[in-house]
């Protein structure tokens, strides 16, 4: 189900769980997982186009992090992205999660951050 709601005179728009996602990834999310959000967020996703701007993000580094068989996010998306980016790019398709990495408590997704984090960015003391 999805609605408009009225919350202090701006219009909000409610979506309940089975209506976005796989029935498979539904008990993934947490509790508290926002599912109500003001219209305009709602519009400015669907307006926002990563594409034509994402050969502008060169050469600061960038790190795409996408599930090989996503059941809601086409793959294809990431690898247009990762072929429109400038170097620096890193592209990782993972094979063992779908929608939500963070939601499996993925200790190969941490291993990966942390190794990107500490080529890039690393801690200086």
């Amino acid at each position: 189900m999805v609605a408009i709601l009225l919350q202090n005179n701006v219009p909000h728009l409610q979506c309940s769980h089975g209506t976005i996602l796989p029935e498979r990834l539904r008990d993934r999310l947490p509790e508290d997982a926002v599912m109500e959000f003001p219209v305009e967020t709602a519009q400015s996703i669907y307006d926002f186009r990563p594409n034509d701007v994402i050969g502008r993000i060169a050469p600061r580094p960038l790190l795409l992090l996408h599930a090989a068989r996503d059941s809601v996010t086409p793959t294809d998306a990431s690898i247009a992205m990762f072929q429109r980016a400038g170097q620096p790019t890193e592209l990782i398709l993972l094979s063992d999660i779908d929608h939500f990495p963070r939601a499996t408590g993925n200790s190969r997704l941490y291993g990966i951050l942390k190794s990107w984090f500490d080529l890039y960015f690393p801690l200086r003391v």
